[in-house]
Parts: C-alpha cells; structure tokens; sequence
C-alpha cells in the first residue's frame, strides 16, 4: 500500500492505493497563509492538520509520496556524452550551473537519465530552493510522517497522462501549470498566476488560452523538425476543471480537443478525479509500470525522481590525489630499504633492483593518472563545445523556462497586498528592475498602491511612468452604458528599482 499527499494553498488532499486500486481519499482545509507559493509558513500547524487527517481516513504514515502545488523550481535538459560514473556528478553540476543564475548551494539537485543520441546522454535537471524543500521536510516530521519520496506536481500529472504527445492544463486555485508531452518526454513545464480578486473566470481563462498559444509557438519554432501533432488533446485537471463552464470556456478558445485527464487506475465514481489526480499520479510513481504496446511507435517515458533524494544525499568523502599516495609509497620503500643499505653494503646490487622495479612501476602508475586527468580534460572541453550550441536560443527559453524560486520574494512585495479596485495585468521582474501593469478604478488607488509599496522599505524608487486617464467599459453593442451602468479604468505602468 502506498499513500500520496498532495498539500496546497487552502486544502490537503490524501490517497492511498493498494495495488491499482483507490483505497481511500480524503481532505482537509488549510487556513490561509499557512502555506504559500509551496512554502510552508507554520510547519507545526500544517503537521498537525496533516496528522489529524490521517487519523480521521486511517491511512498509515510509512511509504507516503509528497508533492506540494506552487512550488517554485528550476529545471533544464542537459546534453553531455557519455561520461564514467565516477565524473557524471560533477558534470551534470556544472552544465546545470552555466544554465542558470543562482548559486548551487541554495538548491537541492535531482536528475535522471532520458533516452538519447549513442554518443550522447539527455538528462533532465531539477533544482528547488533548500528552504522549500527543508519546510516541506520539517513539515513531514511534525505530522509524524518519515520522508520518503517527494515529487513535483507536472511530473506526477505527465505520469497519470501516459501519453506519447499530449498538452495537460492544471487548474488550481493557486497556479495553472501548462504541460507539453511531445514523444513520449515531458518537454516543457510553464507555470502562470491566476488574476487576483474581481477577476471573473472568463477572465482567467482566457489568460490560460494565450500563455497556451504562446508555450505550443515557442516549442514548435524550437523543434521545426518534431512539431506536435494536429490532433493532439488538451487534458484537462485540477480542482477547479470539474466545473463544465470551465471546460466549454475553454474549448471555445482553444483550437484543441479538451479532454478530462483520466489516470490509469481503479477509483470509485464518487471520487473528484480532477482534485485527486495529482495523488494518482504521485501513487503510480511507485506502482509497477504497464508494459507499452508493441504497437505503439512511441510510449511515454516517466521522468521520476525523488527530490528528497537530494537532500540525503551524502557528499562524497574528499579523496586522496593518486600523487600523493604514489609519493607516500615511495617515500616508504625508501624508508624501508635505504636504511638496510646503508647497513648492509653487500645487499646494495639486490636493493637497488629491487628499487628500480618499484620505480618502474610507479612511473606507469604516474602515466595513468595523466591520462585520467587528460581525459577529464577532453570531457569538460567537449561539455563546453555542446554547451555553446544552445546559447543562441537561451534568450528565447529565458521567458519561460527562467528560475522562479530567485524572484518569489519580489513578486509576493508587489503582489501580497493588492487594493481591492487594482488588478494586475502583467509583473516584469528583472535582477534590478521590476515593471508592473494594471488597470484600477481610478488614480487615487493607484497612487496610494505606490505609497505602501515604497513604505515597505524594499525597494530604492518607486514611481509611476504611465497613468491614464479613465476610460469608460462598452457594452457588448459598442454603446456606451448608462452612468448609472457606466464602469471605468485606469491603465497604469509602475516602475520600480530594486
């Protein structure tokens, strides 16, 4: 029996199979706070939540798979040929490093090995922000629960999928996550923040429709030569696709197919699958996988790690450089020999053979250790040669596969207190510059956002570089309404220096 718990902004959610069998579900709510773009605030109080849920559903606490939904993350695909086990660690830890901005140290590191060219090997790279992952942990041991895997949610849900090419939208009241499966490999993950407060779900779903439209351009300009399928679905799931309006919603401004994601397990009718479907996915991550149909061209290739094997990984013990060894060697036969010769003058031609086949024999260990350290050479050159290949497409990628985890703090500045009349159309944030766009009722809300922005303290200027003056809202006719009827707003532009 396995148990998957899947934490969010307001609710917990835990599963538990036997074979491929739902066994038992259930849920608890979260205050609000407590939990926060996958941080988890109050450990203790979300533990205890966690173990009272447990309790209530008697479900046990051993072989429990975690996820946690908003969790901020870096991932890459790195391209390296094929390297001995011994060097592929260090490899991987310094492509990852040229890819991105944040320093190593700040990140536990997962990865795995995917299907790739014969001199070459794919891997795919995650890092998550050691304070997440360390609350998220701390968090596992109040509730009285032994970490033992842990996943992130796109992952679990291109598993449920199981699909060689497929396009899954996640809805969650935190986050809507785009997923693109193209061969069988999970190819992008792109993550995008409802609208705040007064936005309808029209509103939200139409920004979901375009973020969609401008994720499938930028893969298919990237892979001109493995674009995606004319008829491939968009699975629908998360808590808030079980709504029907949502899915015709979303069929209307779409040019795909909008299908339910259905995992490949047994569950009762009554279960929610939409809100459980991150815990089936969680579940199946350790249940033994179907075999593919011979038929099948292409079958999809789970990418499953365990985060928290990075965070018990145990760093390797320093070892002693060969030279050293070789000179303590040495320096001992010399101890040992020189002094009997010196004591002994008729045992001198003996000895110094003896001591010349030593030499001999440490020179060609000597050579070995060259040739070892050349070879690293070779390797680390032939990384940077592959490494420049991608540079001209970085740019490119920045806009959708750039690290979240680094700027969270600034978004959640300009995002944590909003006025209940401005919304927020779109953040720009850049390492010394962040650009806000929105749209308010009128110019004194915009004007006293700026104040509280400036009052915290966080930023060195504040100002406001756009400010129009307000515009009525048409009907549907193109009249104007009312003035009872009439709604107006003020398209804004904030410019802030970090």
């Amino acid at each position: 029996m396995y148990t998957s718990l899947s934490i969010s902004n307001n609710s917990i959610r835990v599963l538990s199979v036997k074979g491929k069998r739902v066994y038992k579900w259930g849920n608890a709510t979260l205050a609000s706070g407590l939990v926060r773009d996958g941080l988890i605030t109050q450990p203790d109080i979300v533990g205890k939540t966690i173990r009272d849920l447990f309790k209530s559903i008697k479900v046990p606490r051993e072989k429990v798979i975690v996820s946690i939904s908003g969790l901020a993350f870096t991932y890459r695909f790195l391209n390296l040929p094929r390297l001995k086990q011994d060097i592929l660690e260090e490899a991987i830890l310094r492509g990852f490093k040229r890819e991105i901005s944040l320093p190593l140290e700040d990140l536990y590191l997962s990865w795995q090995a995917l299907p790739g060219e014969e001199d070459e090997q794919t891997y795919f790279v995650l890092g998550i922000s050691r304070y997440l992952i360390d609350a998220l942990v701390q968090t596992l041991e109040a509730a009285g629960v032994e970490p033992y895997v842990m996943d992130i949610q796109p992952l679990a849900l291109a598993r449920v999928a199981n699909r060689a090419n497929g396009i899954i939208a996640s809805l969650e009241p935190e986050c809507y996550d785009i997923i693109i499966i193209a061969d069988g490999l999970l190819t992008i993950v792109h993550t995008i923040s409802p609208r705040g407060e007064g936005a309808t779900l029209e509103d939200n779903i139409r920004r979901l429709a375009d973020e969609l439209t401008k994720t499938v351009t930028f893969y298919q300009s990237s892979n001109p030569h493995n674009r995606l399928p004319d008829d491939i679905p968009l699975l629908l799931t998360g808590e808030l696709a079980g709504d029907t309006a949502t899915q015709d919603l979303l069929q209307s401004m779409t040019e795909y197919t909008v299908e339910p994601l259905v995992p490949a397990l047994d569950f009762p009718s009554d279960i929610p699958v939409a809100s459980y479907a991150v815990n089936m996915g969680l579940a199946l991550k350790k249940l033994p996988k179907k075999k593919p149909d011979k038929e099948e061209a292409v079958h999809y290739h789970d990418t499953n790690i365990n985060i928290l094997s990075a965070k018990l990984r145990k760093p390797k013990k320093p070892q002693t450089p060969l030279k050293i060894i070789l000179l303590g060697v040495f320096l001992a036969v010399a101890i040992i020999f020189l002094y009997p010769l010196y004591q002994i003058k008729e045992k001198l031609s003996d000895n110094n053979l003896y001591l010349e086949s030593r030499l001999q024999r440490v020179s060609r260990e000597l050579n070995l250790s060259s040739l070892i350290a050349a070879e690293a050479e070779i390797t680390e050159n032939t990384t940077q040669e592959l490494t420049v290949r991608l540079d001209t497409i970085q740019e490119v990628q920045g806009d959708i596969l750039s690290p979240r985890g680094a700027f969270t703090e600034n978004f959640q500045a300009v995002t944590g207190e909003l006025p209940e009349q401005l919304y927020l159309t779109s953040v720009e944030i850049d390492k010394e510059i962040i650009i806000i766009e929105g749209e308010a009722d009128n110019v004194f809300t915009v004007v006293d956002y700026v104040s509280e922005l400036e009052n915290k303290g966080l930023f060195t200027e504040v100002s406001i570089t756009e400010l129009d003056e307000e515009n009525p809202i048409l009907d549907e006719t193109g009249e104007e309404e009312t003035l009872e009827e009439i709604q107006t707003f003020n398209p804004f532009k904030i410019t802030i220096i970090k």
